[in-house]
Parts: structure tokens; C-alpha cells; sequence
């Protein structure tokens, strides 16, 4: 073990304790903005998408009536319908998978549970039941 001179130890104190206090300050800075701050919350992939496919499907509609009109051809029809069709089957698609991922027995939903400590709400709904018939 290395011998520490009293200057050494004291200038050594110094630089740390000015460390701590910078970084205390940084810290009381970082509260205040907090308290100003308003708190967005980030919208859902659900609403993402959704505005997506509304603001994508009224483009094309409004494409295929301005081609129908300009051209007098309705086979702008066929590409509108299996484009807004095919659209909706995979937003519905991802909306189901969403569900089920995050109801009871869903994955997202279990990790959720295990996070929080709350791994055995299953099999704490039977235990009141048999302990209410003795």
C-alpha cells in the first residue's frame, strides 16, 4: 500500500468534492426542467398506423378520382380497392397480434407481470376459494 502525504490527500479531497458538487448541481438542474417540462406521451404503434393508413387511403382516393375524371377511365377502381383492401387486412392483422400479445397469457404482457413482481396473479385467484371452505 502507497503512503499518501497529507497535501496529496487533501488536494486529492478537493478535486473529488468539487466533482461531487458539479455534479450535484447538474443534478438540481436537471429537476428544474423536469418541473417545467410537459410530459408528451409517445403515441401507440396502434394510432401510428391507423393515421398512417388514413392519411394513405385518402391520397389514393383522392388519386383515383382525380385520374377517373381527368382520364374518363374507371380502372383506377381496381388498384384503389385491392390497395385500400390489402391495407386494412394488415392493419387488422397487427391490431389482433397486438391483442394478443397484450391480454393474459400474451408474451409482452407476461414480461410485464414479471417486471413488477406480479408472476403469480394466476394462482393467487384460487387460493381465497379453498381457504373460505374450511
Amino acid at each position: 500500500m502507497k503512503y499518501i502525504s497529507e497535501r496529496e490527500f487533501n488536494s486529492k479531497m478537493r478535486v473529488i468534492q468539487r466533482r461531487n458538487e458539479s455534479i450535484d448541481r447538474y443534478n438540481k438542474l436537471k429537476d428544474e426542467k423536469k418541473k417545467v417540462s410537459i410530459n408528451i406521451k409517445k403515441p401507440t404503434t396502434d394510432k401510428l398506423i391507423a393515421i398512417y393508413l388514413f392519411i394513405i387511403l385518402n391520397v389514393i382516393l383522392v388519386y383515383s378520382m382525380i385520374s377517373m375524371w381527368n382520364f374518363a377511365d374507371l380502372s383506377c377502381l381496381g388498384v384503389l380497392i385491392t390497395d385500400i383492401a390489402g391495407q386494412v387486412i394488415t392493419y387488422y392483422i397487427y391490431a389482433k397480434k397486438a391483442t394478443a400479445q397484450n391480454t393474459k397469457g400474451g408474451i409482452t404482457y407476461d414480461m410485464a407481470m414479471l417486471e413488477h413482481g406480479l408472476s403469480d396473479v394466476n394462482n393467487g385467484v384460487g387460493a381465497s376459494d379453498s381457504s373460505a371452505q374450511g
